[in-house]
C-alpha cells in the first residue's frame, strides 16, 4: 500500500512539470518564427541605387560661372572621391573627399548630419519627392524643395549619357528684414551607373544660368 501511494505522489508531481515543458516549447517557436519573419522582412526591403558608392569611385567636374547675359565669366575644376566607407548605428555609410556622409537608402541618395545625428535627403526617392526642409539663420529663413522628375531627362550635349533622372531643388529664400522673398532653382542629373552628370543653378528668380558643373571624367567600379 505504501509502494502504491508513493507511485501515486510521483505521477502527480510530473505532470505539471511536462505541461510547463511543453508550454515553454511552443513559446520558444513561436518567437523563432517571429524573428525569422522580421528579419525576412528587413532583407527583402528594396533600396534603389541612385548613386554608384564605392570606396575609390571618383568624378571630375568642371564649374563654369555666367554671367545674365550668358558670357563666361570664370571656369575651374574640382574633384569628388569616395574615400571610405564607416558603419554608423550598424548601418554602412560612405565618406567622400568633401566630408559628406552618404548612402543609398528606401528614402533616396542620402547624407549623416552628425549635428543632427539622422540622414537628410538629396535625391529623394519617387515616394518622397517634394520632400523640403528649412534652416533658420540670423537674417533669413531658407527652405529647399527636393523634387524628381517621373521619367527619365534629355541631357543636351552631354559626351557621358544621353538621359538621366533629373532632380530639381527650389531653395526660397525670405529676408527677416523686409519679409522680402527670392527663389533659386537648381536641377542636377543623374544615372546610377555614371553618377551625377551635370548641375544648373540659375539666377534667382530668373531661368538664366548662373553656374554649371559639368562631368568631365569619371572612374566607377
Amino acid at each position: 500500500m505504501q509502494r502504491s501511494g508513493n507511485y501515486g505522489y510521483h505521477t502527480l508531481k510530473r505532470k505539471p512539470m511536462k505541461r510547463l515543458m511543453l508550454f515553454r516549447h511552443i513559446i520558444l517557436f513561436c518567437l523563432s518564427l517571429f524573428l525569422f519573419s522580421c528579419e525576412k522582412e528587413e532583407i527583402s526591403e528594396p533600396i534603389e541605387v541612385i548613386m554608384p558608392l564605392q570606396v575609390g569611385n571618383e568624378w571630375v567636374y568642371d564649374q563654369i560661372e555666367y554671367n545674365t547675359d550668358g558670357d563666361v565669366l570664370s571656369k575651374s575644376s574640382f574633384r569628388r572621391q569616395v574615400m571610405k566607407d564607416t558603419l554608423i548605428n550598424k548601418t554602412t555609410w560612405y565618406v567622400l573627399n568633401n566630408g559628406m556622409i552618404v548612402r543609398n537608402d528606401k528614402d533616396g541618395y542620402v547624407y549623416y548630419r552628425k549635428d543632427a545625428r539622422e540622414h537628410y535627403i538629396t535625391y529623394p526617392s519617387p515616394e518622397m519627392s517634394g520632400i523640403a526642409y528649412g534652416y533658420q539663420y540670423p537674417n533669413y529663413t531658407l527652405w529647399i524643395y527636393h523634387r524628381r522628375a517621373k521619367d527619365l531627362v534629355t541631357i543636351p550635349d552631354s559626351p557621358h549619357a544621353n538621359q538621366a533622372y533629373e532632380f530639381s531643388f527650389e531653395r526660397q529664400t525670405e529676408q527677416k528684414a523686409s519679409s522680402s522673398l527670392s527663389t533659386t532653382w537648381m536641377n542636377e542629373y543623374v544615372t546610377p551607373e555614371i553618377g551625377m552628370i551635370r548641375t544648373d543653378w540659375y539666377y534667382a528668380d530668373s531661368e538664366k544660368l548662373m553656374r554649371r558643373y559639368e562631368l568631365v571624367s569619371y572612374r566607377v567600379q
